[in-house]
């Protein structure tokens, strides 16, 4: 099992392939299982907030593709996490056909403005509900079918979880967990069981992929704790403070199997505003430290840390800290002993456009 992810733009585009366990390839390359996320798109043309005299952004980096028409094919869930258009980007969106299948799962101020733009079939733009532990509900579930009649269906949830005290509305987590369906039931019977039919929201699209109501029944684990194991993202590009992650972490990853966190997808610049102009907008490798730290991330891979031409009134007084790899990882093991320093060295990357990371597990 496997999780692939491939920066677009060198910046917060990216694209992560989960795969399953070693089975047949079907075209184009993909194992059935497999499940693909288009992660908040930014291909071409400027980044504009409240007109260019206030912020205007633009890429310095080529994105390793110009349109996303170029992608093999449509990915199965595309994912924004804000809406700003560094990351709700309208012309790169508009780029999918209209009649598109995937599913769009956007936070509810980007699915507000996406439906606005009438381009999208208004069934496949889902707004995230905001995690709450006490809610089974608050988790977005698809589930993915079997690979065989008689085999388990397997699981992707999304969670969406803003920081609490938040002036610039750009610190959330988006937390990811995947497992794969299994092929076949095991030789001894009972240890996996099919999903129950329960009611289906939204609707099936024309894509095999489903969405639906949380439920305690939605997977049995086997009586002898053999179930697939789960793989795990938090994608954090702002950073979050851990404080407000930790709920999610011990309840639903903690359900999940889902620790150590496979991949962290956060900044390791910090960049500062003046209060007046949203103080922190990105945490930066400090912020992220007590995630790395707490959830003994596997691999940090930087987001939102790309050389940037960013021009206006918003951007006079900013000031941004830059962290090396290398100091970063100085950071996660200072003050650790010995054995927890076993533990404290996930892989750490920095993809330029078009580049890949691979994760195994398992």
């Amino acid at each position: 099992m496997s999780l692939t992810v491939k920066s677009l733009n060198g910046d917060t585009a990216f694209l992560l392939t989960f795969s399953p366990p070693v089975a047949p390839l079907t075209s184009p390359g993909l194992f059935p299982g497999s499940f693909t996320i288009l992660v908040d798109p930014w291909l071409t043309g400027p980044a504009t907030i409240l007109g260019s005299f206030f912020s205007i952004s633009e890429q310095r980096s080529k994105p390793c593709i110009l349109s996303l028409k170029e992608l093999e094919q449509e990915p199965d869930l595309i994912l924004i996490s804000q809406d700003k258009p560094d990351h709700c980007h309208e012309d790169s969106l508009r780029q999918l056909p209209h009649d598109c299948e995937s599913t769009i799962l956007a936070i509810p101020p980007a699915a507000t403005k996406i439906r606005s733009w009438k381009h999208f079939r208004e069934d496949l733009v889902h707004a995230i509900p905001k995690f709450d532990e006490s809610n089974k509900r608050s988790i977005y579930r698809l589930v993915i079918p079997p690979m065989s009649p008689r085999g388990s269906c397997g699981e992707v949830t999304i969670a969406w979880i803003p920081a609490r005290r938040d002036i610039s509305s750009v610190h959330h987590a988006i937390g990811i967990t995947y497992r794969p369906p299994c092929s076949v039931l095991s030789a001894t019977p009972g240890r996996y069981l099919d999903l129950p039919e329960l009611p289906l929201s939204p609707q099936p699209s024309p894509r095999s992929f489903r969405t639906i109501a949380s439920s305690p029944r939605t997977i049995v684990p086997a009586p002898y704790n053999d179930r697939e194991k789960t793989l795990s993202i938090l994608y954090s590009p702002h950073g979050v403070p851990y404080e407000d992650v930790q709920p999610y972490a011990s309840s639903h990853l903690v359900h999940e199997a889902a620790l150590p966190l496979t991949a962290l997808i956060h900044s390791f610049d910090r960049v500062e505003n003046p209060w007046y102009l949203g103080g922190n907008i990105s945490a930066g490798s400090p912020g992220g430290m007590h995630i790395a730290r707490s959830l003994y991330a596997q691999t940090w891979i930087s987001a939102h840390d790309a050389d940037k031409n960013n021009r206006g009134l918003s951007v006079l007084q900013t000031r941004i800290g830059r962290f090396s790899a290398d100091t970063v990882q100085d950071m996660l093991l200072e003050g650790v002993d010995q054995k927890q320093e076993k533990l404290l060295r996930p892989k750490l990357v920095t993809l330029a456009s078009g580049q890949t990371c691979k994760i195994e597990l398992g």
